[in-house]
């Protein structure tokens, strides 16, 4: 008999936004508030504990999410391609690997803007089943336009809790398309 492992998070992004929105509120002078906005533009979600941390560069939150695994990732998440997706699987898939990267969204098409790489401690078992799910708040709510698979098949929904309208996305795609351009609400990991 195959056990199935189901996360369910309804926990939102809130804290992703509260990092930024509090960021920019608690520095002191412009270019202190611009380089701490800037600090949250690339951040690292547990789907399994629903905690947040946020970097100054995709580089800085691909090497945290790979906990030092990848360090060499482009700066910016527009630098990401099938050669660095097929790096973080391989680094998921090695022996004692602490987190695996299901997968990323970006609030620009073409994987440019504000990136969110989703982690948990495994990875989907693609299309056999919803492994896990979580409401998208703050600035990530309505604000999607392109993703990257990784271990995981992403869901989009228009609305929270995985209800409405949805479109599910077998591979990295730089733009949802029209119909759910900064429309999700929620996503599942399939």
């Amino acid at each position: 008999m195959r056990q199935t492992f189901k996360r369910r998070l309804p926990v939102a992004l809130a804290t992703v936004a509260a990092s930024v929105l509090g960021a920019g509120l608690s520095a002191s002078g412009a270019n202190a508030a611009t380089a701490q906005v800037q600090r949250a533009d690339d951040c690292v979600v547990n789907v399994d504990s629903g905690s947040s941390q946020c970097f100054g560069t995709f580089r800085e939150a691909i090497a945290a999410t790979t906990h030092g695994k990848i360090t060499n990732a482009p700066l910016s998440a527009k630098g990401i391609d099938r050669k660095l997706a097929d790096r973080l699987s391989a680094a998921s898939d090695t022996a004692g690997a602490q987190a695996v990267q299901l997968g990323a969204v970006f609030t620009d098409s073409n994987y440019g803007g504000s990136s969110v790489i989703f982690e948990a401690s495994s990875g989907c078992r693609s299309g056999n089943g919803r492994d896990a799910q979580l409401d998208l708040s703050g600035i990530w709510n309505n604000s999607i336009s392109s993703l990257t698979t990784l271990s995981c098949w992403l869901e989009l929904w228009d609305a929270p809790a995985t209800a409405g309208f949805h479109q599910e996305y077998r591979q990295s795609t730089s733009y949802v398309g029209d119909a759910m351009n900064d429309r999700a609400s929620s996503i599942a990991f399939l």
